[in-house]
């Protein structure tokens, strides 16, 4: 029998927690995670959070001292509560101290571990609600949001902007998702794309899971996806409105992440014998389910089928053609934003950068270390955030670099980007990487 028992942040309630974190290391408790920060300082430099505060709470070390000592009983989070939210919620989970660092540290994993103990609810309540119904009740929340977009084609939403409805508790998130969201999705792309839903899925080949954003906001994006497998020769079936149990991972019960893995896994495994690769277009997504077998440590024969789940999935970078699609603008430089959950290196990252350098050459502009991304994965609706002033940074350096195009791994991230591009840089605009396709 062991001698040493790890602390646990939460005791009470290990349900709602991960018992260890896959690292390139190993599997580790959170306490042995955390406590592998030696406090050397790399991961600073490279936090956007602390170039802009320069307060050690806010830097990548401060936040895992902070999770260290409430699991060691030194900090009392209930009457730290305030610090430890703000500390919490200025979190980006993008994965830059872990690139920085060299035990690769998972801080952002530490920050959602926090964020269970605390059962702190980032998002505004009614924004948390209705994007839950997305794996509750994925059919309520498709008619949910095809209801939103028409009242809001209607007039409905710009209305309440102007009566000042939206500056009431709880509808500010309202304000940021009208200026962010497209004007309205493209009817012939939209049209185009279930053409092409049709015609691929016969035979199947591939399963494309497309992204929230790409289902129901930018078609653009799954049309450019459809392009790229077409041209690899494969047959493609869509799961339209399926949650992959990312957002709960994030923002909500961790439980119930796990059962929309479960089922996730399970309907692969009734689809064409279960051998089928799984494409999506968001690099979110795809680092979730890469990283999903450590959802399943105590269940030895569900954590076999998620490590075979996260095997089979494939991001648009893998179904890049060879051949050069598209003839680069002289005049037109570019860069990539490379803004993602988790991390910010590996094979996905590494593609992209390739495949925008062999197209643009010199006219591809080089990111340093320090360039803001934009925030991932609705940071910008975290209450107590500094979404304003990251996103500004990265303008900037769009700016000084005089960039005409940024390519996100995102379409959230476009999406984000673009909003401010317009309002502060208009020379410049954000897209989709897939959208290289045309």
């Amino acid at each position: 029998m062991p001698d040493f028992f790890a602390p646990k942040l939460d005791p009470l309630h290990p349900q709602r927690h991960l018992d260890a974190l896959d690292t390139p290391f190993g599997k580790r408790s959170v306490y042995d995670s955390v406590s592998y920060c030696t406090r050397c300082g790399s991961c600073q430099q490279a936090c956007p959070t602390y170039l802009l505060t320069a307060q050690e709470t806010f830097s990548p070390r401060g936040r895992n001292q902070l999770v260290r000592l409430a699991a060691e009983g030194k900090l009392n989070l209930k009457k730290n509560r305030q610090l430890a939210e703000k500390t919490l919620n200025t979190c980006l989970l993008c994965g830059r101290c872990t690139q920085a660092c060299a035990g690769k540290i998972p801080t952002a994993e530490h920050m959602l571990e926090l964020r269970r103990t605390l059962q702190s609810r980032a998002l505004p309540r009614l924004l948390f609600g209705l994007l839950s119904l997305h794996g509750s009740h994925p059919r309520l929340f498709s008619a949910w949001v095809k209801t939103g977009l028409w009242l809001r084609r209607l007039g409905v939403v710009t209305l309440m902007r102007r009566c000042g409805l939206t500056r009431l508790a709880g509808l500010q998130w309202v304000n940021h998702a009208d200026d962010i969201l497209p004007d309205a999705p493209d009817r012939p792309q939209r049209t185009a794309w279930k053409q092409k839903d049709v015609l691929l899925q016969q035979e199947p080949t591939l399963i494309y899971l497309p992204s929230l954003e790409a289902d129901f906001f930018m078609p653009s994006v799954a049309l450019s996806t459809l392009t790229l497998v077409e041209q690899k020769k494969h047959r493609v079936q869509i799961w339209h409105n399926t949650a992959s149990g990312l957002f709960e991972y994030v923002y909500g019960d961790i439980r119930q992440s796990r059962r929309l893995l479960r089922r996730l896994i399970n309907r692969r495994a009734q689809t064409a014998g279960g051998s089928l690769p799984l494409l999506t277009d968001s690099i979110d997504v795809y680092l979730f389910l890469r990283r999903s077998p450590q959802l399943f440590t105590d269940w030895p024969r569900w954590r076999a089928k998620a490590e075979e789940l996260a095997k089979s999935v494939l991001f648009v970078t893998d179904v890049w053609p060879r051949a050069r699609l598209t003839q680069p603008d002289k005049e037109t430089r570019v860069r990539l934003d490379a803004s993602a959950l988790f991390t910010r290196e590996g094979a996905p990252f590494d593609k992209a950068h390739k495949i925008l350098q062999t197209q643009f050459k010199k006219n591809f502009v080089e990111c340093l270390y320090k360039d803001a991304d934009t925030p991932a994965f609705g940071y910008s609706f975290v209450r107590q955030n500094l979404h304003h002033k990251i996103c500004m940074s990265a303008v900037q350096g769009i700016a000084r670099t005089q960039t005409g195009t940024v390519f996100t791994l995102s379409g959230l991230s476009a999406l984000e980007l673009n909003f401010y591009l317009k309002r502060f840089y208009p020379l410049a605009q954000a897209d989709h990487l897939t959208r290289l396709n045309g």
